[in-house]
């Protein structure tokens, strides 16, 4: 419900989570925030505390480490940053819905344009809102959607009926244990998950206003003109009310997004203002305290804490002592890492993906060569097997054999 004065009633929270490195991003979301009259963002800081002064005058900051999640440090442990910053968004809400009848997520790489009274407004009549990634069938195919998930998860909007927090239970219950991101198995993180609500819970609304959440992944189906009246708007009908920055180009921000996506070769020009009124406020942000690396990637000794090291732990959790604490270093899980070869010191790394496929031609060329071989020593069905065992064996966690504890 809206006041006299077209402002929401204070009865409701906006927060957001990410680690330090991702500061300034949440800081031009708090800015627009208050541009519109909304409360003063909520950031919940998923990294290891540090001294340092933070923009109180901004937002509201809690580091996560003190809100009490029983056996925080394995969860902080087993997750890297984005499984974990997303794995907690259902359990921060069910904890906010205790002093709030509203909360609305937003990433924090999104930034307003408009105010969000009309989906407050809307959570009158609905307990749980949620937004597509797209809602017109991509002219490239729709494999992205299948990948990560028909709901885009970097909004969310839920008031505090029952129907909300048992849906919010239920999804908290399942990205706690399986919030990791392995398509391969049908995971995306806290994404995947929301798909398949719907068929659990039937008040779940699905919004199809072209305003929220516009972001790469939708651009084929909407185009920004600028609003006579102000503000921009979307197929010139739908106000812009947040813009999603993911993966966001700071170096070529005439490109949107470092992601491929439709148009992305050729330039958006509709989306050049925005983007350029987005990189300004994100350079003025920046810090010292953003240019801190994640806490949680290291042992207390400052050893790096492999990708591979996280999964394996995953494999081997059940069997270490209840109490025990993943980043002591001289500790069991330390020992687990040094039995098992997993110490790294982590120069040079950076996941790879689809992207990376053109600058590895080398090493796939190889890599053909011996599956050729393997194809002719095993002919063409027990090949068929092999290659369906390495999806499987393609996730450390899965296969508890491969560790000595």
């Amino acid at each position: 419900m809206s006041n006299s004065d077209g402002v929401a009633n204070i009865n409701y929270t906006v927060f957001t989570v990410c680690n330090l490195a991702y500061l300034p991003k949440a800081l031009v979301l708090a800015e627009s925030l208050a541009a519109f009259n909304h409360p003063k963002l909520k950031i919940f800081l998923f990294d290891k505390k540090i001294e340092g002064e933070l923009p109180y005058d901004l937002a509201e900051f809690e580091w996560v480490e003190d809100l009490g999640l029983l056996n925080f440090s394995q969860y902080a442990f087993k997750y890297d940053i984005t499984e974990f910053s997303t794995s907690l968004k259902p359990w921060l809400t069910l904890k906010l819905l205790e002093c709030n009848d509203k909360v609305i997520f937003l990433d924090p790489d999104i930034c307003l344009f408009s105010s969000l009274n009309p989906i407050l407004d809307l959570l009158d009549e609905r307990d749980v809102i949620l937004t597509p990634h797209y809602i017109t069938p991509h002219p490239e195919g729709d494999l992205g959607m299948m990948r990560f998930g028909s709901f885009n998860l970097g909004f969310f909007a839920v008031n505090s009926s029952y129907e909300s927090s048992r849906f919010l239970r239920w999804w908290n219950e399942r990205c706690l244990e399986l919030c990791y991101f392995e398509t391969q198995f049908g995971l995306s993180t806290d994404q995947k998950w929301v798909s398949i609500a719907p068929c659990f819970f039937p008040k779940l609304h699905i919004s199809f206003d072209l305003g929220y959440n516009v972001a790469f992944w939708n651009v084929h189906e909407r185009v920004i003109s600028v609003n006579p009246d102000g503000g921009y708007l979307v197929n010139n009908e739908y106000p812009l009310v947040f813009f999603h920055f993911s993966s966001f180009d700071e170096e070529n921000t005439e490109l949107l997004s470092k992601r491929s996506f439709a148009d992305r070769s050729t330039g958006r020009k509709d989306y050049i203002e925005l983007a350029d009124r987005y990189n300004s406020s994100l350079q003025r942000l920046k810090n010292k305290i953003s240019t801190t690396k994640y806490g949680f990637d290291f042992m207390s000794n400052g050893d790096y804490i492999s990708p591979t090291l996280r999964r394996a732990y995953a494999s081997v959790l059940k069997d270490l002592p209840c109490d025990h604490d993943p980043f002591d270093s001289n500790g069991v899980v330390a020992d687990f890492a040094k039995k098992n070869h997993l110490v790294s010191d982590g120069s040079g790394y950076k996941p790879s993906g689809f992207g990376d496929v053109a600058s590895n031609k080398s090493k796939f060329y190889l890599i053909n060569k011996i599956m050729k071989l393997v194809l002719y020593a095993l002919g063409p069905n027990r090949f068929m097997n092999f290659s369906r065992l390495l999806v499987y064996l393609s996730s450390f966690r899965l296969n508890r054999d491969m560790w000595k504890l």
